[in-house]
């Protein structure tokens, strides 16, 4: 009976790690799903980004055809206007990773001729905090691009500036060691 019991409890914190996890980690977009980073057609990232919350930790994954596209990041006067002569970063690659670490605006296009006219331009809002209720893409006003990371993508530039990750990792650790008391105190 205690070895069931015992089990059951295991169980049950794995769980709740791997709950608690997957909020330290931060969730992981493909920027347009299936389509992936192209031109669509009747369609926009916009709509893409609508009913999702984006957060510090969370990673954007971009897909594409290198031949026919690429990644820039922009200002957002840049972003409105299209105009891709002064990126602050471009990525080629064809599977870039952006990993979002601050809060604010991050614009991002194609530089290749007419694709950002053709809507292959996106806007991820990050928010401090934000309720149930609250949509992420209102309410916002910040023309700053907040620090970033990306990875893996040996043509582009190291960022200037990376935000650390300490307060996740240092939860990260708090939650392990409220773990292993937890087990203790149940087994005594």
């Amino acid at each position: 009976m205690l070895k069931v019991s015992m089990m059951i409890r295991l169980m049950l914190l794995i769980m709740m790690e791997g709950a608690l996890m997957k909020a330290v980690m931060g969730e992981v977009y493909t920027v347009g799903d299936s389509n992936g980073w192209s031109t669509l057609v009747n369609s926009s990232y916009y709509t893409w980004t609508s009913g999702k919350k984006f957060r510090v930790g969370d990673t954007l994954l971009f897909h594409y055809r290198p031949t026919n596209h690429n990644v820039v990041q922009v200002n957002k006067e840049n972003f409105k206007s299209c105009n891709i002569t002064a990126p602050l970063k471009t990525y080629e690659t064809g599977n870039d990773s952006f990993t979002i670490r601050g809060t604010g605006h991050y614009f991002f296009t194609c530089s290749f001729p007419g694709h950002c006219d053709a809507g292959q331009k996106i806007d991820i809002r990050v928010l401090k905090t934000y309720s149930q209720t609250t949509n992420p893409h209102t309410n916002v006003n910040s023309s700053t691009t907040p620090a970033a990371h990306v990875a893996p993508n040996t043509t582009a530039r190291a960022p200037r500036s990376v935000a650390t990750t300490t307060g996740s990792n240092c939860l990260l650790m708090i939650i392990v060691v409220v773990s292993i008391i937890w087990v203790a105190m149940w087994d005594a």
